[in-house]
């Protein structure tokens, strides 16, 4: 996929996003992209919530594995909203070359893509009938939830350069 289809959805899936295009809002892009994907990750949180709380009277431990989920949402969200940006981050100088600015896109274009496919996943798990379907699908819809705390520890790296 080219740059330019990358940028394109991103600032259909961001409201606001300029893709780093203007450096003066180069934190601002940052702050948008974190806060979206967090968004993304919060509204799956509530709707694993609530699968919970049917997934109790049917099984246990169903349950408790929706929470290990629940649990993991919360921690991406977290390390998305509570990103250290004190310390001198590349949207901090006057020039960054292309080259890691569209790194950096590709990088926001995986988040958003990865939590977008996340939630699908949830709201999949809630029309499942077939228990051991439901417990392969939850398993590995937690491991999607890891391979996007992987994105965001790279993303953060690349940004902290």
């Amino acid at each position: 996929m080219s740059e330019a289809d990358v940028l394109e959805k991103l600032e259909r899936i961001v409201p606001g996003f300029r893709g780093y295009r203007d450096k003066d809002f180069w934190k601002e892009d940052d702050a948008l992209i974190r806060k979206r994907v967090a968004e993304i990750l919060d509204e799956a949180k509530l709707r694993v919530e609530r699968l919970i709380t049917v997934m109790k009277k049917k099984s246990v431990g169903a349950a408790l594995r929706l929470d290990d989920l629940r649990l993991e949402l919360i921690k991406a969200s977290q390390m998305l909203k509570h990103a250290e940006r004190n310390e001198a981050t590349i949207l901090e100088g006057e020039h960054v070359e292309s080259k890691v600015l569209e790194e950096l896109v590709q990088r926001d274009y995986e988040l958003v893509s990865v939590a977008l496919r996340i939630m699908e996943r949830v709201v999949s798990l809630g029309m499942m009938t077939d228990s051991r379907e439901f417990m392969e699908r939850l398993n590995e819809t937690i491991e999607v939830v890891y391979t996007l705390e992987d994105s965001i520890r790279k993303r953060e790296a690349l940004v902290r350069r």
